[in-house]
């Protein structure tokens, strides 16, 4: 772990500057020897370089180049190289969005009969455009899945037999299915066994009991548990009425929901936590101001952190992250981007933000790699593309 700067700028910005580009070396060896084995026909090294660059992991991450991979490796017949390549041209990420092509290789994963893939080809069959779903299938993957214990896939099976979608409506089976995965912990398994005592569906009303089950999916995290959990509060069903705890659950079930998919900033982990004493952010500034970039990075994340802050602060800020990215920090790369996608003090540029993630995911910072992902759900494919060139050119033009 890292020491705060306080200890001494020196020995952080070693550990914390050069480690990453030891490990991006590392990464880019590493593809290296997977291209050879990949250019001589191994199908396994074909699917494990794709991965590297779809993932961006200590490499630049390039979806496109990753999908050719992919194609090369189920071309082969390599089941999971089937699976992913399905699941890209389901979401059009790296080759244009094809639904009947997600379809076949999904299909031709499944096959194999791994209940991952029966379960992804059961979502990709019951998720369709408009008309295009076929629930029947996708029952029939999620029984199968379900077989070799797939809770997730049993859950998604116990949906459609209770609603009577694709398959006879069978409420006693989905009851049975929900009640053995909420009693293994899993969240919508609870949230919709509490739902149906509440209703009394095809069981008699036990608020008591969808109260506990309610409660034990939200203390999980599960928004819309959240929001039935306000429910039965703020009409004290299976529990005394508290219109103040209702109204609290069902901000926090709101809020759930508008933050899904947002970016915050992040700290970087192998550091101490910074405090805003005076002495510190003096020590910072000094550093910061004779360029180092741990000191840049912090004394910008003590501003960015505060409840409110002034925009003369978020221009601070900006600046700190900047000079602390272009100096290869890749914790300060990734809030650079924070700050593109929010639009704090900068024009919002998804693009640019996404070009600074696959920068700091490719340094090694694994944060990055997830907000990464989180922001491609909101980019177009040619602008995906365009963030991924313009990381290629910056490093090659350094």
């Amino acid at each position: 772990m890292i020491r705060t700067l306080r200890l001494g700028w020196v020995l952080a910005l070693l550990l914390a500057v050069l480690a990453p580009t030891v490990q991006a070396q590392g990464g880019a060896g590493e593809a290296q020897q997977l291209r050879q084995a990949a250019e001589a026909g191994d199908a396994q090294a074909q699917y494990q370089l794709a991965i590297l660059l779809h993932e961006g992991n200590e490499v630049l991450q390039d979806f496109s180049e990753a999908a050719k991979w992919l194609q090369r490796a189920a071309d082969q017949g390599l089941p999971e190289a089937e699976n992913r390549l399905g699941q890209m041209y389901h979401s059009g990420i790296g080759v244009a969005k094809d639904r009947a092509q997600a379809l076949i290789w999904l299909s031709k994963a499944a096959a194999e009969g791994n209940e991952n893939f029966l379960y992804d080809y059961g979502l990709a069959l019951e998720h369709g455009a408009s008309g295009d779903a076929d629930l029947a299938l996708a029952a029939n993957q999620y029984g199968k899945a379900m077989d070799k214990g797939h809770v997730d896939a049993a859950v998604s099976l116990a949906v459609l037999l209770q609603a009577g979608r694709g398959v006879p409506q069978d409420l006693a089976m989905a009851l049975s299915i929900y009640q053995q995965a909420a009693n293994a912990g899993h969240a919508r398994a609870q949230n919709n066994l509490g739902l149906i005592y509440a209703r009394g569906e095809g069981v008699e009303v036990d608020h008591d009991l969808a109260f506990r089950l309610f409660k034990a999916a939200a203390d999980q995290g599960l928004a819309v548990a959240k929001s039935n959990l306000s429910t039965m509060y703020g009409n004290g069903f299976g529990v005394d009425f508290d219109d103040d705890l209702s109204a609290e659950l069902a901000k926090e079930a709101a809020r759930a929901g508008s933050e899904s998919g947002k970016l915050h900033p992040v700290y970087d982990p192998r550091l101490l936590p910074v405090e805003a004493d005076e002495l510190t952010v003096k020590q910072l500034t000094t550093g910061a101001k004779s360029g180092d970039p741990v000191a840049q990075f912090q004394l910008a994340w003590l501003l960015v952190s505060k409840t409110d802050v002034a925009f003369e602060q978020l221009q601070q800020a900006e600046a700190l992250f900047r000079a602390s990215a272009e100096a290869g920090y890749a914790p300060a790369m990734a809030n650079l981007a924070v700050m593109y996608v929010e639009g704090w003090a900068l024009p919002q540029d998804y693009v640019l933000a996404q070009m600074w993630l696959v920068l700091a995911g490719a340094s090694g910072f694994a944060p990055a790699r997830d907000m990464n992902f989180t922001l491609a759900t909101r980019m177009t494919q040619a602008q995906i593309a365009m963030a991924q060139t313009m990381a290629k050119q910056r490093v090659s033009s350094n």
